[in-house]
């Protein structure tokens, strides 16, 4: 019996010091924010009361608004964004997010905007934030992911007040994005070539019909479930009612407008957006227009920029449980090589007016 005693208890030593350097050796504490320079900020903008968080990381340097993409994200993004907030914050470049409309403590359905109502809503954010003491007179870069990449061109083209702007996973054309995505999908699903162009073939035909005209809701969910389409595959009401508002977006015209610096930042591995369709774009159109724009394909990485070795799906609630622990204990590494660098270098770099 006292053999046994001693057997389970160093083993439980033994664990204790496995998980307790674990916790030393991680990146565990990416997921904490500095509770005594946090401010909350409330604002207004189509009927709805938005509410996020501005962390001040100097009493001078530069602030981010992160803009967010698509999906239900409260102003952290469910914590997901804290390693890339703390890394702007050791930079000494402050933040500001807010929950998304319906999200949160904001009111509202963020599925009832257009893109232009989301760049309102950003503009909105700025001027709540120019309010906020010692912020009147800093520069004002906005960091936007995924679908934002039709939020920040088109809100940076109404105003004066924003300095830099950068694109993470973003795309140029709506209906473009989602033929790619869903050709992706596919090829997961382990579709053949040609059974892969007769299905976006047919959804092209069917999506000019849905969201590019004026038929009902109904129409639509009957003519999907006569085709056999999986409940879960059918949209919502809602959702139905995004994708008509936003079905014709294309950035290019917007972008061309651009004048101040821009950062794009693209995950070769993007299994979301088409990476070489985004960073050509912005290089027709903006190459030399601003000396300090950059355009960059990051290698192995993601949509969201992170390691594609380890990080690569459509959608987080596809991570495997272990990926999930991974991407807690990595934190900031998690991201591909030095791309975060690439950014707090960059904007710090914008922020001087350095050449």
């Amino acid at each position: 019996m006292r053999r046994t005693f001693l057997t389970v208890t160093g083993l439980v030593v033994q664990l204790v010091l496995i998980v307790g350097l674990i916790l030393k050796f991680s990146n565990i504490t990416d997921f904490e924010l500095p509770q005594n320079d946090q401010k909350t900020v409330s604002f207004s903008q189509g009927g709805n009361e938005l509410e996020g968080t501005l962390i001040m990381a100097s009493t001078d340097g530069p602030v981010v608004l992160l803009v967010h993409g698509d999906g239900a994200q409260d102003r952290w993004s469910d914590s997901g964004y804290l390693p890339l907030v703390n890394t702007l914050l050791d930079a000494g470049i402050s933040v500001f997010s807010w929950d998304k409309p319906g999200v949160g403590a904001s009111t509202g359905n963020w599925l009832h905007q257009s893109m232009q109502d989301r760049a309102d809503e950003t503009l909105a954010a700025v001027a709540a934030l120019r309010q906020v003491s010692g912020f009147e007179q800093r520069r004002i870069g906005l960091v936007g992911f995924s679908q934002a990449g039709w939020v920040l061109p088109r809100a940076s083209a109404q105003t004066d007040d924003v300095s830099f702007l950068v694109i993470m996973g973003g795309a140029i054309n709506w209906q473009a994005q989602g033929r790619y995505y869903a050709a992706i999908r596919l090829e997961q699903e382990g579709k053949t070539p040609t059974e892969i162009v007769v299905e976006l073939t047919r959804q092209a035909a069917a999506h000019r019909v849905w969201f590019g005209g004026d038929t009902t809701y109904e129409e639509y969910i009957g003519a999907e479930r006569a085709i056999g389409q999986s409940e879960d595959r059918i949209l919502s009401e809602d959702r139905f009612h995004f994708a008509r508002l936003n079905f014709r977006e294309d950035a290019r015209r917007n972008i061309a407008g651009l004048t101040l610096p821009v950062l794009v930042l693209s995950g070769a591995e993007d299994l979301n957006t088409d990476p070489q369709e985004t960073v050509s774009v912005y290089r027709s159109l903006l190459d030399g227009v601003h000396p300090l724009s950059q355009f960059h394909i990051v290698p192995v990485a993601t949509h969201a920029l992170l390691s594609a070795n380890r990080y690569n799906y459509q959608l987080p609630d596809q991570w495997p449980l272990a990926t999930q622990a991974r991407f807690v204990l990595s934190g900031r590494n998690a991201f591909e090589g030095d791309v975060l660098e690439t950014l707090t270098d960059w904007i710090a770099n914008v922020s001087k007016g350095a050449s």
